[in-house]
């Protein structure tokens, strides 16, 4: 059990360490001290994560693997399912975006500044495809796995995404105003309306 909490912790852990470095006033704070390398910021935060997220499921690896319930085939079909269609959507999700941007790699001085408002592909549908398609495929590896720890990632990323689309939609709203309250009005947060 203690294995287990642990495991808890360290999802909390790594998403206050991930929200934290993402505020506007750590940002700030780290703009004031790096000067002009700060345009690496971004860069160096997504390094930090993915190794943080690698260390993380390494550890998740190596505990024990009990199944919650015994193996079905139709089960294993939805599980690889719904990852795959997960997968697919963040991918999608992605291309929306300017991936230079995204990743944190430096645009050339004459780029232009990608704050402009967009509703289109898949924003058409959710406000927030990357984390529709996140949480479709980490619940789709818990049904495929069907294990203890892979229920505490699952849910550990559920809860964090949900928290995080509310300090992300404030900063929208401070962005872009009535445009994106419009648009939260009308586009649903990660699934679709289907009336």
């Amino acid at each position: 059990m203690k294995l287990y909490l642990l495991q808890i912790s360290l999802w909390i852990v790594y998403g206050f360490i991930h929200s934290a470095l993402a505020s506007p006033k750590v940002k700030h704070i780290f703009e004031q001290k790096l000067g002009r390398l700060f345009r690496y910021y971004r860069l160096l935060y997504n390094v930090l994560a993915v190794g943080l997220l690698i260390g993380l499921l390494w550890y998740q690896r190596l505990l024990p693997k009990e199944r919650l319930w015994a193996a079905e085939w139709w089960v294993g079909g939805l599980a690889i399912t719904l990852f795959w269609i997960g997968v697919l959507i963040a991918l999608k999700a992605l291309l929306g975006y300017d991936l230079g941007e995204f990743l944190g790699v430096p645009n050339p001085p004459t780029s232009p500044t990608s704050s402009e408002f967009r509703t289109g592909g898949l924003l058409r549908y959710v406000r927030h495809p990357l984390y529709t398609g996140t949480i479709l495929a980490v619940w789709g590896l818990f049904f495929n796995e069907a294990t203890l720890q892979t229920l505490i990632m699952a849910v550990c990323i559920t809860v964090y995404i949900r928290i995080g689309i509310v300090y992300e939609e404030r900063k929208l709203v401070r962005e872009f105003g009535d445009t994106y309250v419009e648009y939260r009005r009308r586009v649903a947060m990660l699934f679709p309306k289907l009336f």
